[in-house]
């Protein structure tokens, strides 16, 4: 079974969708990848979303926020 890519999206890409992002990938097993975006992407993920992440137990290192830009590039992700 092939994974199912998903992408969240948000205004800035700085808490919901980044937190959505972390949860379903640490859910979703092999089922699903989880990606997120906005339109508006401010620099860096909110501190305090990351913090709950890291609470409650899931990897943050490779969460940024990024323009849903970047998934229409060469390369990306089908989603």
């Amino acid at each position: 079974m092939t994974a199912k890519n998903v992408l969240f999206l948000c205004t800035h890409n700085s808490a919901r969708s980044i937190l959505s992002e972390a949860i379903l990938n640490a859910k979703g097993g092999d089922r699903y990848k989880a990606y997120s975006a906005g339109s508006a992407p401010k620099t860096a993920p909110n501190p305090d979303g990351l913090a709950l992440l890291r609470e409650r137990g899931h990897p943050t290192d490779a969460l940024t926020s990024k323009s849903w830009d970047v998934f229409a590039e060469p390369g990306a992700p089908v989603l």
